[in-house]
């Protein structure tokens, strides 16, 4: 096989692990986190932004699932490596400059889990884009076995990406549930 057929190959290896990750579980799970406030910052100084914090995250947890979802879909159906390092690069950028900012928001200590729980999830979805960049680097260098490692840890990823975000929209819906003038 040529390097053009070896990498297609990779790249459907790649897509049915990212497949099978797809249809794993997607179990919510409810988070036992406690809930302190930031460090040297008490609440009573700082404004609640908790319900400004709940639709920018919202949107951009949405935005960063689906890109992840289209990262999948384009693996699984024709390995447009354009589209591929777009998407990559999308989810990496927007996964961490949104855990950063959403780190800035002084929120209710009733929606701190939920804060945690969104790092976690743009974290997961970060690290399947970067061992996607990090798979095809590894096909491009003719290391088939890391590729397959890589993309094995991307499959991983992308699982626990999906189970944060439930997990995080589980969060979000209880706290509207508790605190009904934030909904």
């Amino acid at each position: 096989m040529n390097k053009i057929q070896k990498a297609l190959a990779i790249i459907l290896v790649i897509a049915a692990v990212v497949f099978v990750a797809g249809c794993a579980s997607q179990s919510t799970k409810t988070a036992s986190t406690n809930t302190t406030e930031k460090a040297g910052s008490p609440a009573e100084e700082h404004p609640d932004q908790s319900k400004e914090w709940m639709q920018i995250t919202s949107a951009d947890a949405l935005n960063v699932s689906n890109a992840a979802a289209e990262l999948s879909t384009a693996l699984s159906n024709s390995g447009d490596l354009a589209q591929i390092k777009d998407l990559t690069l999308y989810i990496e950028t927007e996964a961490n400059t949104s855990s950063y900012e959403s780190a800035n928001y002084y929120v209710n200590a009733d929606l701190e889990p939920a804060q945690q729980k969104y790092a976690e999830m743009m974290g997961s979805y970060g690290a399947f884009a970067k061992r996607i960049d990090m798979s095809l680097e590894h096909i491009n260098a003719g290391n088939t076995a890391e590729a397959e490692v890589t993309t094995e840890d991307a499959a991983k990823s992308l699982t626990r990406g999906k189970e944060h975000y439930a997990e995080y929209k589980t969060m979000i819906e209880d706290f509207k549930k508790k605190h009904t003038e934030m909904a």
